[in-house]
């Protein structure tokens, strides 16, 4: 929540800007997403189920960003986004598991902690509609992800491993504003499919813009975001220590929006 307060701090500190850069628009937000994590981590045959073997736990994470647009439509606008993606948990392996090049053997309890935290660049452009909000790019996601699992049954076994990559990704963007209302519906994804990679992350939301503030549009947003991943290192430069899962972290959200 701090972090969603200090990027509507930021937005509200441009009003100057603005007043320079009259055909630039400016935006900023955040929300607060409620996470359950599903799938699986590991080697071949010895992985763990996310949410039955290591009862990884979910839970709220902060998600932050800041776009601006501009009328020239051969230079594409831009868009940071942040999101925080970790949680821990502690469970029973029910089978060998194999993370980072190590094996931990037979069913011991264990204590993990795994991160897909990441940020967005995204390039694209707008299609100049009445109404309709259409936008295309790429996205470059920096991955600052890990996992770490311990034995907690003194039998001092640990394995850890890293997703510290960038992957391209194709960036769509739709909305519709509902006039007079304040209303307005959208939905946003990224997506790629390579090699034994696969990630689909989407969200669908609903804005009410808030008549508050003249010049500034501050509106509260409720939506569902769903990240999926199967991801291989190895194919954006890794390695074949590196983290490899198959997972789900899915959940609704609510935040601030701000539009100058």
């Amino acid at each position: 929540m701090k972090k969603i307060l200090a990027a509507a701090v930021v937005a509200a500190a441009l009003p100057q800007a603005a007043s320079a850069l009259p055909l630039v628009d400016f935006y900023a937000g955040g929300y607060y997403w409620d996470q359950t994590v599903s799938g699986d981590v590991g080697a071949g045959n010895n992985t763990a189920d996310l949410d039955d073997d290591l009862k990884l736990s979910g839970g709220g994470q902060n998600v932050l960003y800041l776009a601006f647009e501009h009328p020239i439509p051969v230079i594409p606008n831009i868009k940071l986004k942040t999101t925080d993606m970790s949680t821990d948990g502690n469970g029973t392996l029910n089978s060998s598991l194999n993370i980072g090049g190590v094996t931990i053997a037979g069913t011991p309890a264990v204590t993990s902690e795994l991160d897909f935290s990441h940020t967005d660049y995204t390039l694209y452009w707008s299609l100049p509609l009445p109404i309709v909000t259409f936008d295309f790019g790429l996205t470059a996601r920096q991955f600052d992800g890990s996992i770490s699992v311990e034995t907690t049954d003194g039998s001092n076994q640990s394995a850890a491993a890293d997703l510290d990559v960038v992957v391209p990704m194709g960036y769509l963007k739709a909305g519709v504003d509902i006039p007079l209302t304040g209303l307005s519906f959208g939905g946003d994804m990224n997506v790629i499919s390579y090699g034994d990679t696969g990630i689909t992350d989407y969200d669908l939301n609903m804005t009410y813009v808030l008549p508050l503030i003249p010049l500034l549009d501050v509106g509260i947003t409720a939506g569902y975001r769903s990240f999926d991943l199967e991801i291989n290192p190895e194919d954006f430069g890794g390695n074949s220590d590196d983290l490899t899962a198959k997972a789900t972290v899915a959940g609704p959200y609510l935040g601030l929006s701000l539009h100058l």
